[in-house]
């Protein structure tokens, strides 16, 4: 076995024939590839399931005798697969590698992967065991032995992971009936005092490491034993890379399956659509925020058609110098015509073909994309090509690439719903298998995980793994085998992972809630049915037919806690939240200030269910008479993006303000912010709520002070006066004492007589008047 697969023994000096000559003008005339592109072998048979067909002459160039061991690998990958060499296709290109099925399967190598050959450093070891199975996990039968010792007998390589297809599988009966299944190749152990390679060290002759992706063992009849298993892949254990499919995409199946049309239709049944006269789709244009799983679904595809696979990563193809990119794509093109059925890759399109509109694009760009626009329409109607393209920033392709003929179908991969975010953490937890939660556990947190994309929610599991280590940690715990993530983990580790889609604005609220805001139970009680409620029952409000309220403007003396209400709001609803404060809109820049408001209602559409909430709004939206142009601008772009011709779903606005009759009138119609809540300044039980809140913190004596003495004292003051009450109590006890151990009456009294009330009369009467107004009682 080791002659028919070892070739010539590293080291041995080579006699000089007089062929030899010949064979060095061979050398200078063939230009030897610096890598290959694989495709599939045309010998099914399971004799050259371990071997690699290249063009004669390039093995001649390169020295490489036929049946010797190569290691094979991706185009700057390290890890590689052991295969045999054999001559190819004299009538083929000279930069192709044709790759059976059953090497492909181990390391995931696609038909189109640029794979680069090297011989062997070492002469591998000889197996001692291979434990094989089933991809359907049936049991096999001993009358399976002989035919798999056989079979890998004839293919003399063994490595985890190898599968092959349409392996004959004798009844249970005394009957000459085969069952077919995918055999695969579950484990091998090798001989550990033969062995010469290792997955990690290995040197070839110019010095660099030759790793496996698996252990890579010859198998002799007789001495190599073969074990049944009930196990069906290999790389658990091993970790062998694992294909991209449809089943491992989570919340995307109405895109899949638009996919499965408008791709696999055009690649292996063009003639259904030339039987009706018309040309079958050519172009798909994936787009969505970042971490949506337009990439991931890009690989499905790829591993799921078994096509001629070419990617293009935007910027990887430009080049410094005038026309390589043109020709480039052209190349590109040309490849996937010669090798039908073909997929096209373009990821980040928006890089490699930019609106020739915009001021940033140049002569360079225009190029590419004109020449991209011919090679699309140079495909041809009966052409079995496929160009799918991906982008989070649609808008920045050239407008011609949008149109029939070229990207046909658009698809958008958006933020997943609450039941796509449980169908992402059901896979990933299928996977995780360490773990005690329910379906009803990760339902939970997937209604919690509102604006996470699909990358957030792996990050989220992610995390409660490390949580659940630290924890344990934590304990002293030593034993880390019995480890499983349980649902305190997750919610542990929500805080931690911030949405993508919110992750440019997001804000660090601090934590209020309810209980913190003295009084104001109708006001919590209000907003909790016209904030809350429409959120988190979106499905029945729809059923109903009821249309939710769209905005909320809390009105009010200054201090009397409708900023810290909207606080209380975010931390309570558990919903995306976004403060935006006034005069921040504001640029000096014509424009600048509408696209502000444009892109804080583009993030809280994406990110939805969420809430707005616009603090001093009054400066936004300053009555349209007598006002600047600019002022004028941003109230028009914000009336149009909460009731304009774009229809604001799952977003919520709410506007604090204590100028209420600044205020545009057409702002404060019904369909915008049509809910006026006055916040009054607070009540006794509401000033006693506040006082017994700011004082459980304090060191006060207890039998001295009467709070409810003091609530009656504080009458007219508002809430944020009733806290400075307390704080300038406990200064006055510091500064009397500076090593003071309470605080007494005396020092609240004196604080009492020093406050300065801010609310007047006429200021109620204000607020009275525009209540009125609006027809709300204050």
């Amino acid at each position: 076995m080791s002659n028919k697969l070892s070739g010539t023994p590293k080291g041995t000096p080579k006699k000089k024939s007089s062929g030899d000559s010949n064979s060095d003008s061979t050398k200078s005339k063939v230009k030897i590839p610096r890598s290959f592109i694989t495709r599939p072998s045309t010998q099914l048979n399971s004799k050259s399931a371990a071997k690699v067909y290249i063009h004669q002459t390039v093995l001649k160039a390169s020295d490489i005798p036929i049946g010797s061991l190569l290691h094979v690998t991706k185009e700057g990958d390290n890890n590689g697969v052991l295969a045999i060499a054999q001559p190819g296709d004299q009538n083929s290109p000279t930069n192709i590698i044709q790759v059976s099925n059953t090497l492909r399967s181990i390391s995931n190598i696609v038909l189109g992967d640029r794979l680069e050959i090297t011989k062997l450093s070492s002469q591998p070891s000889y197996a001692i065991n291979v434990k094989v199975g089933t991809a359907s996990g049936r049991t096999l039968n001993d009358r399976c032995v002989k035919s798999i010792e056989k079979l890998l007998d004839e293919v003399g390589i063994v490595t985890p992971g190898m599968q092959f297809n349409k392996f004959g599988i004798p009844g249970l009966k005394e009957t000459d009936e085969k069952e077919y299944d995918t055999l695969i190749i579950v484990e091998v152990d090798e001989s550990p005092d033969i062995s010469k390679l290792s997955l990690e060290e290995d040197n070839d002759e110019n010095g660099s490491f030759q790793s496996f992706v698996a252990p890579c063992s010859l198998f002799k009849r007789g001495s190599t034993t073969v074990t049944l298993s009930t196990e069906t892949q290999a790389d658990k254990k091993y970790g062998l890379p694992k294909p991209t499919n449809y089943s491992q995409v989570g919340g995307l199946q109405r895109q899949i399956e638009l996919l499965k049309s408008t791709i696999e239709l055009p690649l292996h049944q063009p003639t259904l659509f030339s039987d009706f006269g018309i040309t079958p789709p050519r172009g798909i244009l994936l787009h969505g925020p970042p971490g949506t799983g337009k990439t991931m679904l890009l690989r499905a595809v790829a591993s799921e058609t078994n096509a001629h696979v070419l990617t293009i990563n935007g910027p990887s193809i430009v080049s410094k110098y005038l026309g390589e990119t043109e020709s480039a794509l052209r190349d590109i093109f040309n490849e996937a015509k010669k090798y039908q059925p073909s997929i096209i890759f373009i990821d980040e399109i928006d890089s490699l073909a930019p609106s020739r509109n915009s001021d940033d694009s140049g002569e360079v760009e225009s190029r590419v994309v004109a020449t991209l626009l011919t090679l699309m329409d140079g495909v041809g109607d009966s052409g079995r090509l496929v160009v799918v393209a991906a982008t989070n920033r649609p808008n920045s392709i050239d407008s011609a690439l949008r149109r029939p003929g070229r990207f046909d179908q658009e698809v958008e991969i958006g933020i997943p719903d609450v039941e796509s975010r449980f169908d992402i953490l059901k896979l990933q937890f299928k996977k995780m298998i360490k773990h005690t939660l329910s379906d009803e556990d990760i339902f939970t947190i997937a209604s919690k995980t509102h604006g996470y994309v699909g990358a957030d929610l792996v990050a989220l599991c992610r995390e409660s793994v490390m949580k659940t280590i630290q924890n344990n940690l934590k304990k002293g715990g030593t034993n880390q085998d019995n480890l499983k993530v349980t649902i305190n983990e997750l919610e542990q580790s929500l805080p931690d992972i911030r949405p993508s889609a919110m992750r440019e604005i997001f804000l660090e609220m601090p934590k209020v809630y309810w209980s913190d805001i003295g009084g104001q139970d109708e006001l919590k009680t209000k907003l909790k049915e016209m904030v809350q409620l429409p959120l988190e029952a979106a499905e029945t409000f729809k059923k109903l037919g009821v249309s939710s309220p769209k905005g909320v403007l809390l009105y009010g003396p200054p201090g009397c806690s409708k900023t810290l209400t909207a606080k209380a709001l975010a931390t309570e609803s558990g919903v995306n939240f976004l403060a935006v404060k006034g005069p921040e809109i504001f640029n000096k820049y014509v424009g600048e200030s509408e696209r502000a408001i444009r892109e804080i209602f583009r993030k809280a559409r994406a990110a939805s269910p969420s809430i707005i909430f616009f603090d001093e709004i009054d400066a936004l939206s300053s009555d349209r008479n007598g006002t600047t142009t600019a002022s004028n601008n941003v109230l028009t772009s914000l009336l149009n993006e909460i009731d304009g011709v774009e229809e604001l779903k799952g977003v919520v606005i709410v506007a604090a303000t204590n100028r209420p009759t600044e205020i545009d009138t057409a702002l404060l119609r019904p369909g915008r912010l049509d809910r006026h809540v006055y916040v009054s300044p607070p009540d006794f039980e509401a000033r006693l709520q506040i006082l017994e809140n700011k004082t459980q913190k304090m060191s006060i004596d207890s039998n001295d002070i009467d709070l409810k003495d003091i609530a009656k004292q504080t009458d007219g003051c508002s809430g944020a006066e009733v806290v400075l009450l307390c704080q300038e109590a406990g200064l006055a006890a510091i500064m009397e004492n500076t090593e003071a151990e309470r605080v007494t009456k005396v020092h609240f009294q004196k604080a009492l007589n020093g406050i300065s009330r801010g609310i007047t009369e006429d200021m109620l009467e204000y607020y009275k008047e525009f209540a009125n107004r609006s027809g709300i009682e204050a």
